[in-house]
């Protein structure tokens, strides 16, 4: 009984009729891919899937067809149910897509996102007379909110929301009181609390989100912060909860919460509640959430905010520096360069960590950038009130009047940076006015950029282009001396140090110096730590200090997982364990001793990689029986080249050619091995061969044309060219292309045309 009651559940679920809706589209020059799987991620993988579909089916290359990936699928809960809009991604021709989706299953709808947009499927909902959902209609009332929630107007300091009608309003603060404990208000001009005919108990669970706890009849129910969340976000965002609704969330926030008040995914909008309306307990709240509340006191300004936003940028903290740079602009010193300059000064006084000058330094451009939008929309307006007078009064009507001058903001013609937004960043790097630090991390934010600038520049009249150029020049010319014993942000997204990661094919003098510093600086994280030893390691400049800087922390710090999937290096014990074997230091048989226990099990993929220390034919023995047991590969095969490498004193491609056709290996791991060693002195160890990276598109072309190397090995690197987003998907490629960096990589594919590339 129970099992035909879950599979009656599974056929209603949406995503059991939205795939039996799927089944039943594609026709002539149109397809659809089954619905995805884990291997489906993103867009590039759904395009590399329906070429394979075209392929096996023998479908026309240029038919169009429609999909989602994995990423979408998340629209879905464990039930099969739509908790949000489900993006349907495509490829081909927009109209015949179109045409083929149709208008979506019964009882759903599709908006059309354009030719450079996706297709959204959600549920049709109904509403009343006052364009409201029913309640209990979880679908209509999360579509409800998602209008509400969407911003009229973004800028870099302010999101404006349009105002709700009266009767969203009321319909908001009436869901909100059923999820909170108490008798509700009485409503305007009445004795009685406010309720209506869809209004539940104030006791009573919302029936779209997980149910309240039960209350007995002595003890109120627990309020639902988790539903509550939803309905505040809306109604602060127009500034509309009441005192009484902030002190009730706020007494169950602090008791459902405590001690992790952050954890709570509402806390920002009551935060601006309780400093909107100068709660008396505001303050602790702020100092308990930490740094995370910064964008909600820079909102605020008050002296208090200033003093909790200083102590937290001064710890390191780059949300609390913007914050804290926006509130001084507010309450002492209004130009931007003075303001930065001040900061960027009690910043270096405290040795903050250098990353606080980048956030600094982003909070001057976007302060800059806003004033100048400011200047020029005042402009326009001034330029149109000037264009009514002067057809009042039958003025001369001037082309100045009609077009209104361009203002000059801080010095800059205005034209010259809306054509170059990233000119500002290029004059950072040399304007006296600011400290040598912001300027280091202006040069650093210019490095992947300033070629564009160069670009843009021959698109502007003859004077800003010169003025343009003449920046570029200034900035060329200080570049090597800024950006000497400087280095990125090793706390980030590790996709962006991948992306910086071609920069260090060579190191210089300047760069081991800070590479050993970070070692050595015992605030460096585990993946700073991974970052600058794989470097200093494959270059051959990492040592004994260096090894003996990191002893202390390994067995705290180092043992713990790391997942290193999307990064072109390895846990950070692995390549300390080889650095030890090779130089037989005494801490090697404690690493090893360590390797070698059972847990904690999530060593156990990366054990062998230590092999590339001090190797020897044992290891490498051991290391291919495990490739050809067709285990999974999480860098063996890389370790075995390299490993081979060494031992027979030879370049580590010709290891690799030498496999091609190995039936033992497999062969897409093997593609990938070969481009990723193609610079014994910098190997990728990212888990596939990455599509918009640099260095894999550099290593790419060298292998295609490696002279020593056979055709077979040639025509591999030849494939992973073609591959490659620069040629199919050039703007997903980071850092951004120029113009003359993606003709040259489409002129040498041209020139190369005629040639095969591997299957």
């Amino acid at each position: 009984m129970g099992t035909d009651t879950q599979r009656a559940a599974r056929q209603r679920s949406d995503l059991s009729r939205i795939k039996a809706w799927w089944r039943t589209l594609g026709g002539d020059r149109f397809a659809v891919l089954p619905p995805p799987n884990r291997s489906r991620y993103t867009q590039s993988d759904g395009h590399e899937d329906a070429a394979e579909m075209f392929a096996v089916r023998g479908i026309s290359t240029d038919a169009s067809f429609a999909y989602w990936h994995w990423q979408s699928h998340d629209a879905f809960d464990r039930d099969g149910d739509l908790t949000g809009e489900l993006y349907l991604h495509w490829g081909g021709d927009h109209a015949t897509v179109t045409a083929g989706l149709g208008d979506g299953p019964d009882g759903y709808r599709i908006v059309n996102g354009g030719p450079q947009g996706a297709f959204r499927l959600d549920r049709v909902t109904a509403v009343d007379g006052d364009g409201l959902p029913d309640p209990e209609d979880a679908a209509g009332v999360r579509q409800l909110l998602a209008r509400l929630d969407t911003p009229s107007l973004r800028t870099a300091e302010a999101v404006e929301y349009a105002a709700p009608t009266p009767a969203e309003e009321r319909w908001l603060h009436d869901r909100l009181w059923d999820l909170l404990p108490g008798e509700r208000p009485a409503a305007e001009g009445t004795d009685a609390p406010a309720t209506d005919a869809t209004d539940l108990p104030a006791t009573a669970p919302a029936t779209d989100t997980p149910a309240a706890t039960t209350a007995s009849p002595q003890e109120p129910a627990a309020p639902d912060l988790t539903a509550a969340a939803r309905f505040v976000s809306p109604l602060e965002h127009r500034q509309a909860l009441t005192p009484d609704e902030t002190g009730r969330l706020l007494a169950a926030w602090r008791e459902a919460y405590a001690g992790r008040l952050a954890a709570w995914s509402g806390w920002a909008p009551v935060l601006h509640a309780l400093l909107r309306q100068e709660h008396p307990d505001s303050w602790d709240v702020a100092a308990a959430l930490g740094p995370e509340a910064s964008y909600v006191l820079a909102a605020h300004p008050s002296p208090r905010s200033l003093e909790l936003l200083r102590a937290w940028a001064l710890s390191g903290n780059g949300s609390a520096v913007r914050g804290w740079y926006r509130t001084h602009r507010t309450l002492r010193e209004p130009d931007p360069h003075l303001a930065a300059r001040t900061l960027s000064g009690e910043l270096t006084a405290h040795t903050a960590p250098e990353t606080t000058q980048t956030a600094l330094l982003n909070a001057l451009r976007t302060a800059e950038a806003e004033d100048r939008r400011t200047a020029e929309a005042e402009a326009l307006r001034t330029a149109e009130a000037d264009d009514r007078r002067t057809a009042a009064t039958d003025a001369p009507h001037t082309a100045e009047a009609a077009t209104g001058a361009w203002p000059t903001v801080t010095g800059r013609g205005a034209p010259a940076d809306a054509a170059l937004p990233l000119l500002a960043t290029v004059r950072y790097a040399t304007d006296d006015r600011l400290p040598r630090p912001l300027r280091a991390a202006a040069a650093a934010a210019a490095r992947d950029t300033v070629e564009r600038v160069r670009e843009a520049a021959g698109r502007l009249p003859a004077a800003e282009a010169a003025d343009a150029l003449a920046a570029v020049e200034r900035y060329e010319a200080a570049r090597d001396d800024l950006l000497a014993g400087t280095g990125p942000d090793l706390t980030g997204y590790e996709g962006g140090l991948c992306d910086l990661y071609h920069h260090y094919r060579t190191l210089s003098p300047a760069d081991v110096r800070w590479l050993r510093g970070r070692l050595a600086d015992p605030s460096t994280g585990v993946q700073g730590i991974a970052f600058c030893l794989e470097l200093l390691y494959a270059h051959g400049e990492a040592g004994r200090d260096d090894l003996e800087a990191l002893l202390p922390r390994w067995k705290k710090e180092l043992t713990k997982q790391y997942r290193t999937t999307y990064t072109e290096w390895r846990h950070p014990l692995t390549t300390l364990t080889c650095l030890a074997l090779d130089l037989e230091h005494p801490a090697a048989a404690d690493l090893l001793a360590w390797w070698a226990r059972p847990k904690p099990l999530w060593k156990n993929p990366v054990r062998l990689l230590t092999h590339l220390g001090a190797p020897d034919e044992a290891k490498a023995a051991e290391l291919w029986e495990f490739i050809v047991s067709d285990g999974h590969d999480t860098g063996h095969l890389m370790t075995w080249v390299l490993l081979r490498a060494r031992l027979d004193a030879t370049h580590p491609l010709h290891v690799a050619e030498r496999l091609i056709g190995d039936p033992a290996v497999r062969e897409y791991v093997l593609h990938r091995v070969l481009i990723g060693v193609a610079d014994p002195a910098q190997p990728l160890w990212h888990y596939a061969i990455d599509p918009r990276s640099h260095s894999w598109w550099r290593r790419a072309q060298e292998v295609a044309d490696d002279p020593r190397l056979t055709d077979a090995a040639r025509a591999i690197g030849l494939k992973a060219a073609r591959d490659h987003h620069i040629l199919r998907y050039p703007a997903q490629v980071r850092p951004v292309l120029t113009e003359g960096e993606l003709a040259d990589a489409r002129a040498w594919a041209e020139a190369r045309a005629d040639r095969p590339a591997a299957d």
